[in-house]
């Protein structure tokens, strides 16, 4: 099962390489735009490439500063927080463990070794 899981997932992969790896092709031999606009439509940011004039060069793509806001339309609810159901109560030195000392350590600091 798991060797036909890991070909399938590797033709995937080639398949995808294959196939997107021409426009990586020809968007290296395209002349680069001045600049890029931003438009806000709606709820969604998107980025035009622009020339010197102002004139869009090429297509739209979502803005890459926003483009992770779209996961809220996926993700689910929050946790749902409840309201606490009792009050809590003040700690005391009684709720407290005393545990008895077996043997008390005195301080015993000492010098810094003298270089000879």
């Amino acid at each position: 099962m798991t060797d036909r899981f890991r070909m399938m997932l590797s033709w995937i992969t080639v398949l995808a390489l294959v196939l997107t790896g021409h426009a990586m092709a020809v968007a290296r031999g395209m002349p680069g735009a001045s600049g890029y606009a931003e438009y806000c439509i709606n709820d969604v940011a998107v980025m035009v490439a622009v020339d010197a004039d102002g004139t869009p060069t090429g297509e739209s793509h979502i803005c890459p500063d926003v483009s992770l806001s779209l996961l809220n339309m996926v993700t689910p609810e929050g946790p749902v927080v409840l309201a606490p159901t009792q009050r809590a109560r003040k700690a005391t030195a009684t709720d407290l463990a005393f545990v008895e000392v077996i043997r008390h350590i005195k301080a015993t600091a000492r010098a810094p070794p003298v270089q000879a």
